[in-house]
């Protein structure tokens, strides 16, 4: 019971220091707002496609 109480504690500290922890490469704080969003323009484009294709 002990172990399974130091299991479940040791998940809780990883994940709140994993959410805690900046997005990005190192020395970069995350995404910037003034650059364009790649990811999402290519999603869009590939559902747009999807939709002309039915």
């Amino acid at each position: 019971m002990i172990a399974l109480l130091v299991l479940v504690a040791a998940v809780v500290v990883v994940l709140e220091w994993n959410r805690r922890r900046p997005s990005g490469p190192p020395g970069h704080p995350g995404v910037r707002p003034d650059l364009p969003d790649r990811d999402r323009d290519r999603l869009l484009d590939d559902l747009r496609a999807v939709a002309d294709r039915t």
